[in-house]
């Protein structure tokens, strides 16, 4: 999971480099996001924020059990503070990029 959201972190941060710079890469970019606004795109744009937005909240609920479970045993275990904390980033990541991509 959190491959797939530093993928998606690399191909934004790529494509707002092509955008910075008048190049060809620049001409191909913006015909790439004028394709993608056509037709499917903001279908299948709605499609991946839903698809992240259940993850946000899986993530979410994910560590509020970990912390249910610190509670019945006075604190967190070493596994429990890696495995929330891995959750954490997760939902942070989604939670950023899962209302841009509703927005599109």
């Amino acid at each position: 999971m959190i491959q797939l959201l530093f993928a998606l972190l690399a191909a934004e941060a790529a494509l707002a480099l092509a955008l910075l710079f008048r190049t060809p890469v620049r001409r191909l970019a913006l015909l790439a996001i004028d394709h993608a606004k056509r037709g499917r795109g903001p279908v299948m744009a709605k499609t991946v924020a839903g698809t992240m937005l259940l993850f946000l909240v899986s993530a979410g609920y994910s560590v509020a059990k970990i912390h249910r479970r610190a509670g019945e045993l006075g604190q967190l275990t070493p596994t429990d503070q890696v495995l929330a904390s891995r959750h954490l980033l997760e939902a942070s990541l989604m939670g950023i990029y899962a209302p841009s991509l509703s927005a599109s």
